[in-house]
């Protein structure tokens, strides 16, 4: 008899249908601590967000290579870009679009989110909620 392993679910914010735009952030070329400059590549993160220009929707894949130094083997990466909340998926526009249909045009976070699907780009209810969740803190409205 196997072990039972709880499998963590698995956010589908991002549709494969959506336009993706890729964005590399420059490498550094020397390391600050040494001076070295024999890099190579040791592998990349990618971070992603979910952008809302108006119209069509799009996912912004925000790339940090990562190199190690050949002289004294320390990992160096550029900083992770700024996210209006931490960890988030969604980018500043998105939220400011929730938060103003929210508080500007009265629009339940239900229907935002029926409206989201019925364009192509589903973004579950809760998930919605989970990011609105510190703004609703700041404004006491509905």
């Amino acid at each position: 008899m196997r072990a039972f392993t709880r499998k963590r679910p698995e956010r589908n914010t991002f549709p494969d249908h959506l336009t993706r735009e890729r964005v590399v952030i420059e490498a550094p070329t020397t390391l600050e601590c040494c001076g070295g400059k024999r890099l190579r590549k040791l592998g990349e993160e990618v971070t992603r967000t979910r952008e809302s220009p108006p119209r069509p929707w799009k996912v912004v894949e925000t790339v940090r290579e990562k190199f190690t130094c050949r002289d004294c083997e320390k990992i160096s990466q550029a900083p992770a870009p700024f996210h209006a909340i931490p960890s988030g998926w969604a980018a500043p526009s998105l939220l400011a679009m929730i938060v103003f249909e929210k508080f500007g045009q009265r629009q339940p976070l239900n229907r935002q989110a029926e409206r989201c699907a019925l364009e192509g780009a589903p973004i579950a209810l809760s998930t919605m909620a989970d990011a609105f969740e510190g703004y609703g803190k700041l404004y006491q409205a509905d």
